[in-house]
């Protein structure tokens, strides 16, 4: 597993707009000051508008601001809105992509249920961590 670039931003993002709890701030502003390019920048907010951590607002004094509040955003949520769910292993996610995988599940699998708990430890850290830890 590896935090991508653009979960990087989104983390640089949503903790600017946290410094600026209800107000409404452009995305050239934002892209300037957390030194990432506009077009990334617009990028980024349209996956977190869309999951519901930020909204944007039209027009001439229109922007971007936190949609919830700042002590209910967490690393993970971000993570989720940007890059999608954990998961560890292909094993891990939904499916048969396991070779050891039965109708009675994968409990018979040392590896499997190691990196389950593994993952489970991974998200419960990001999920405690809000974002206002970091402003």
């Amino acid at each position: 597993m590896r935090i991508t670039q653009e979960t990087d931003y989104a983390f640089r993002i949503v903790s600017f707009l946290a410094k600026h709890e209800f107000e409404i701030i452009g995305a050239p502003i934002i892209a300037k000051e957390e030194g990432v390019s506009e077009r990334f920048t617009l990028r980024i907010l349209r996956k977190l508008n869309l999951a519901g951590i930020t909204y944007a607002l039209r027009g001439v004094k229109g922007g971007y601001s936190l949609k919830k509040p700042k002590e209910e955003i967490t690393l993970y949520d971000i993570i989720v809105a940007v890059d999608g769910p954990i998961i560890i292993n292909k094993c891990l996610e939904n499916g048969p992509y396991c070779s050891k995988h039965t109708k009675d599940g994968m409990k018979h699998c040392k590896f499997h249920v190691k990196l389950n708990k593994i993952q489970s430890s991974i998200i419960n850290m990001f999920e405690s961590e809000t974002i206002d830890n970091f402003i």
